[in-house]
């Protein structure tokens, strides 16, 4: 199997969107998000998106010269249209306004409309974690839904994405990343291109029956919610956040139609950062220091995992 560096890696995928049409600065920015995926250990979200990305170029669902335009704002709040640019690209145009907010007002809220597919959340929000602040996102999908609200046998709900990032001055952020579908839907692309089965209870086939075949959700199937009602309830407020609040169902486009909700808030609004990383620390420490379970070496901490793999592929 080839092996890539960073660097290389990058400067491919950057010059295969460069031939889609992106201008060189939106084509490097796409590449440097999918391969930090791939650095964290999220192969569903790094250069395994590039035919999807692709093919949604070429049926126009996506504009590779398209960039962000803020259509309102305040001092702490902005309104923005992605105009259906590549997903990479609007997901950073937005966190970074909204950082550059909270660092200037102690808080920001800013909301995406006509979004394309960003992605994973975890490389917008750890962005705001280095820079010292805490960063909440969620995207939610008016159209093309791919999961069943608890209870019912048909799907209605996106699978809905919710992250939150920590600043962490001892390390890499403390980072909460999840669909709010049972697994998310690139991962099952991932099992089927690894031709291997799912967990059970994580998709019905187009039938409403239970099945741990890829293929079945590929053919017409669906997601669950994770944990039952509870990832359901989360799924809805992650969509009314990003469509009703914001309008993204307002905006028509030639792609399914989503939005993105973002809280930003500068970690040293209510104390010095020297005091919120001295108490951050103990807390973490205290979490890990709990003896492992059964099966278990230790207790790892929200964003560990990856910063372990990033260490480790990074070489």
């Amino acid at each position: 199997m080839p092996v890539f560096s960073q660097r290389e890696l990058e400067n491919i995928t950057a010059s295969i969107f460069r031939a889609a049409g992106a201008p060189p600065d939106l084509a490097q920015q796409v590449a440097d998000v999918l391969v930090d995926n791939h650095l964290a250990g999220h192969d569903s979200h790094g250069i395994l998106r590039i035919p999807e990305y692709l093919k949604s170029i070429v049926d126009g669902e996506i504009v590779p010269t398209a960039r962000p335009e803020v259509l309102q704002e305040t001092p702490n709040s902005a309104l923005i249209s992605g105009h259906w640019a590549l997903g990479q690209v609007t997901g950073l145009y937005a966190a970074d306004l909204a950082i550059a907010k909270a660092k200037a007002h102690g808080v920001a809220v800013v909301s995406v409309v006509q979004a394309a597919h960003t992605g994973r959340l975890a490389a917008f929000t750890d962005r705001a974690a280095r820079q010292d602040v805490v960063m909440f996102m969620v995207i939610g999908t008016v159209d093309r839904p791919m999961t069943a609200p608890y209870g019912g046998a048909a799907a209605v709900l996106g699978t809905n994405p919710i992250a939150v990032s920590m600043p962490n001055p001892a390390g890499a952020p403390v980072t909460l990343d999840i669909a709010t579908s049972a697994i998310a839907a690139g991962k099952v692309k991932v099992a089927k291109a690894r031709h291997q089965q799912l967990p059970p209870n994580v998709i019905l086939d187009k039938h409403g029956q239970p099945s741990v075949n890829p293929q079945d959700f590929l053919d017409g199937g669906f997601l669950l919610p994770f944990g039952g009602h509870k990832g359901y309830a989360l799924a809805v407020m992650a969509e009314l956040l990003s469509g009703p609040l914001i309008g993204a169902e307002a905006y028509p486009g030639v792609t399914a139609r989503s939005g993105i909700f973002i809280f930003a808030m500068d970690a040293q609004l209510f104390r010095p950062k020297s005091d919120y990383a001295s108490a951050l620390a103990h807390r973490l420490g205290q979490i890990k220091g709990v003896p492992p379970a059964a099966g278990f070496d230790e207790v790892l901490v929200p964003g560990e995992p990856e910063a372990r793999v990033r260490a480790q592929r990074a070489r």
